[in-house]
């Protein structure tokens, strides 16, 4: 451990036991700020678990009745939260922050910006609002958040580096000015969260001013209309009383979700992963002399992609001896695979590792990467639950289309193409590249799929140069997106996964979506699954589910014939 460690540690300690007084530091701010090196606090939208919990944070503590009405709604629903707190309202409020503390809930600082605001005057300000708050309500949580504009930011951040603690912003902002004297939830909610935005995530920082509505109530009713709206619809809805039922999310404070060490995660060093995970491993390997052993060995087609259909740059020939089963050949007896593609919200996403982990079978989710980042405790989840990852490009922007005419062309240049496939893999990697499936294997792949399924000539020697191993479409789509209703995606994956006369299609790979517009999928897999799970053993039907990557593993080869029992 450094000398800023140490200090950065020893004064967290000092302040938050309340051992220090406000002056016996100011001689030392010059060495701490030495000792810091200039480092910044970075402002969190979000904390790194996955934990199933959406953090509630507030500020604005001026007016009681709208905090009473909060804190009524909060202790009814059993949430948690954390209220910010400034010198100010220590000072002017002090009743409104006892009522906080006695209904149970988390302090935070609260720091005021100043300006002409030094290092050393937003040290002393946290010191002093440390002390107190320990003196007078029994303590506090080390997180901070700069409670208003005004001020030099990174000054701000510098100090809060220096004492140790962690700053705070948030992924959603509840009241904007233009909402003040709204009157109900109807007049607020459409605008800031917009027509996609379906639920909130694990881990997102929540926040809300208390005292800024002219309607008394409206905080609280707030809080009530996100909480059903955005949080209660994560989890999974089941008939019954299945007991193992635990998607649904809560809520928590700051200070809970960052005890929680077991969902904690820190960010990946890749300077730390094995050689053969790294993005550059393996690249410029297939050559136009022998593109042709690659891609037919590596490539794993679909039905539905045919010479005439969404392929590009290859000779007739070429396009009739491409695979066009989507089975993965070494499959073991009666072994099929689940993938889902795109992304999606934690809304969409959640359910889905719901119902594979009610039935014990795992899948493989190709990512699009565009806005993964966002939302990295996603991410996490799905490969904490024993699923793999694999790429689905960064922008989703497919090999080859067809132009007015009816002809294939190509959508990027070769350039564009290769940036945006090996920018994905290093956005997932940056993310997961340390996580392992219970088999002890990495939980990212280098597996891609396509957009659309389409594929060109330069677009597959652009991924296989890229590094990765295995091009995969698959056996069936079941375009769950647009499925119209729970009856027919239940069949159309029955058809997928079995042949004409009711057995299991071996090797087949099954393509569904993750995102929110496949909002039939996570009911209609759990009634696939579960009618499988009711199938008496032997019975030809049944199947057992399996990973890509346990198969798609280097010497694989596509052009093998199907294993045989």
């Amino acid at each position: 451990m450094n000398t800023a460690s140490l200090l950065r540690g020893a004064l967290a300690f000092c302040l938050a036991s309340s051992l220090l007084a406000s002056p016996a530091l100011a001689a030392d701010y010059g060495a701490l700020r030495q000792a810091n090196g200039g480092a910044l606090a970075e402002q969190h939208r979000f904390l790194p678990t996955t934990e199933k919990a959406v953090i509630l944070t507030f500020g604005g503590l001026s007016k009681a009745a709208p905090l009473q009405n909060i804190l009524s709604y909060m202790q009814q629903e059993k949430l948690r939260g954390t209220f910010f707190v400034t010198e100010r309202e220590i000072a002017r409020n002090g009743g409104n922050i006892a009522l906080i503390k006695s209904y149970g809930q988390e302090l935070a600082l609260g720091l005021t910006p100043l300006k002409e605001g030094r290092f050393e005057d937003y040290c002393a300000q946290l010191e002093r609002l440390s002390q107190a708050l320990t003196e007078k309500y029994g303590g506090h949580s080390n997180f901070v958040r700069i409670m208003s504009g005004g001020g030099e930011l990174a000054v701000m951040q510098e100090a809060v580096s220096a004492l140790g603690y962690t700053l705070i912003g948030q992924g959603l902002n509840v009241v904007q000015s233009k909402h003040k004297e709204a009157q109900c939830p109807a007049e607020v909610m459409p605008q800031i969260f917009g027509k996609w935005t379906t639920s909130l995530n694990a881990g997102e920082i929540v926040y809300m001013r208390t005292d800024f509505y002219v309607s008394d109530q409206l905080a609280a009713e707030m809080l009530k209309e996100i909480k059903e709206q955005k949080i209660d619809n994560i989890g999974y809805e089941e008939s019954g009383s299945y007991k193992y039922n635990d998607s649904f999310y809560h809520t928590a404070s700051l200070g809970d979700v960052a005890a929680d060490l077991e969902a904690a995660y820190e960010q990946v060093l890749l300077d730390e992963l094995p050689e053969e995970m790294q993005p550059e491993y393996g690249r410029d390997w297939v050559t136009e002399e022998n593109f042709r052993e690659a891609f037919f060995s590596r490539y794993i087609g679909a039905p539905e992609v045919s010479p005439d259909d969404r392929m590009l740059g290859f000779s007739r020939k070429e396009m009739a001896e491409a695979d066009k089963t989507g089975l993965v050949k070494n499959a073991p007896e009666k072994t099929i695979f689940l993938t889902f593609d795109d992304w999606g919200q934690d809304e969409s996403i959640n359910k889905l590792l719901y119902v594979l982990k009610k039935h014990g079978v795992s899948g493989t989710f190709f990512v699009i990467t565009r806005n993964m980042p966002n939302n990295p405790n996603l991410l996490r989840a799905i490969a904490e639950s024993g699923n793999e990852i694999g790429s689905h490009t960064n922008n989703h922007v497919p090999m080859t289309r067809q132009d007015e005419h009816g002809k294939q062309v190509p959508v990027e240049t070769e350039e564009e193409y290769r940036e945006d496939v090996r920018s994905s893999y290093a956005k997932l990697l940056a993310v997961v590249g340390d996580m392992r499936l219970p088999s002890g294997r990495p939980a990212l792949t280098r597996l891609i799929r396509p957009p659309t399924l389409a594929v060109s000539r330069t677009g597959c020697k652009t991924i296989l140069n890229a590094g990765f191993t295995y091009i995969v479409n698959g056996s069936g789509s079941t375009e769950d997106y647009g499925a119209v209703s729970m009856q027919s995606l239940v069949g159309i994956m029955n058809r997928i996964a079995h042949d004409e006369k009711g057995r299991v299609r071996r090797g087949a790979i099954l393509i569904m979506h993750m995102s929110s517009t496949a909002k039939l999928t996570p009911k209609a897999l759990d009634i696939l699954l579960t009618a499988n799970d009711n199938l008496p053993e032997g019975h030809p039907g049944k199947f057992k589910v399996g990973l890509l990557g346990d198969y798609l593993t280097e010497g694989y080869d596509q052009r093998m014939k199907l294993a045989q029992p």
